[in-house]
């Protein structure tokens, strides 16, 4: 039985009777959310996001990810990082935004199956693909976490889960319960779908157009795209999980895993010489620093 985009709006709407709670200066969430390290696993993230077939079929007929990179990369930063990075009224007030212009996303696909961006199995799998990275960004690029603070991330996504809308039965109980989760939608339900399959061409990252306002010169831009542009698909390749890889047919050598190794050795050099304020975005570190001078803004309610 069909059931109508307003009424999954409105079962999403009511995601929970509890009130979300907005993570805080000190949760993990803030120290790795707007780190540059997590943005290294954010291209991995999309890859694995579009290959919902939903999600293929909404980003491929409404977002401008060929035309405007960058726009589209501005935006969502805009968005999503301040359900994070935000007073707590401010954050829940962002994280209804963000899912009522997720009610507008909605049509036909090429198969002329409806689609809708809140449908609860694909709206739950882009937040479902944010665990993961965050795990495996600190296995890759710096320790693996200890079994505390596995714990602690585990509850942290979960709440972040509520403050986008995503009901409780949409995400999984436990961290055991949501690797269950992820290893199935990896085997029953994502596919090599068509912006998937653009995403992992060589020419999408040797064609990205130069920053709007940058001064460089075209031939240099190019020249550089010709080193970081392969740099960039081999750290798409490398994060993305190895189900992943295997199911949508990408081939990964041993010799791609040796080069990619090196390059996770090289960033966390980059990283611990990095000072702690320059290893994050701005609005991250704006965000610190105002948690920093007026700590008591960020106090929920009862603490």
């Amino acid at each position: 039985m069909s059931v109508s985009a307003d009424a999954l709006a409105a079962d999403v709407a009511a995601a929970s009777q509890a009130e979300p709670q907005p993570l805080g200066p000190d949760s993990c969430t803030w120290q790795d959310f707007g780190s540059w390290r997590f943005h290294l696993m954010l291209p991995q993230a999309f890859v694995m996001q579009v290959a919902h077939p939903i999600i293929d079929a909404g980003v491929g007929e409404h977002s401008v990810y060929k035309t405007d990179p960058w726009g589209r990369a501005r935006r969502s930063t805009e968005l999503l990082w301040p359900v994070v990075y935000a007073r707590p009224d401010e954050a829940i007030r962002k994280g209804r935004q963000l899912r009522e212009l997720h009610r507008s996303i909605k049509g036909v696909d090429k198969n002329g199956n409806k689609y809708f961006a809140l449908d609860p199995e694909a709206y739950a799998w882009v937040h479902g693909t944010g665990y993961d990275a965050t795990i495996r960004m600190h296995e890759l690029f710096g320790h693996s976490p200890s079994a505390a603070q596995r714990a602690q991330m585990f509850y942290e996504w979960r709440e972040m889960g509520k403050m986008l809308g995503i009901r409780d039965q949409d995400l999984p109980a436990t961290e055991s319960d949501y690797w269950d989760y992820f290893n199935t939608m990896i085997r029953d339900r994502l596919e090599r779908t068509d912006v998937a399959a653009d995403l992992l061409q060589e020419r999408h990252y040797l064609d990205v157009p130069k920053p709007p306002g940058s001064k460089l010169p075209d031939f240099l831009w190019k020249a550089m795209l010709q080193v970081f542009g392969r740099l960039l698909r081999l750290n798409l390749y490398g994060t993305l999980p190895a189900a992943f890889r295997e199911k949508v047919g990408i081939t990964w050598t041993a010799k791609d895993e040796r080069r990619f190794r090196l390059w996770c050795r090289v960033y966390r050099v980059i990283h611990r010489l990095t000072p702690r304020s320059r290893r994050y975005i701005p609005l991250a570190r704006r965000a610190m620093e105002d948690a920093r001078q007026n700590p008591q803004a960020y106090q929920l309610a009862g603490d």
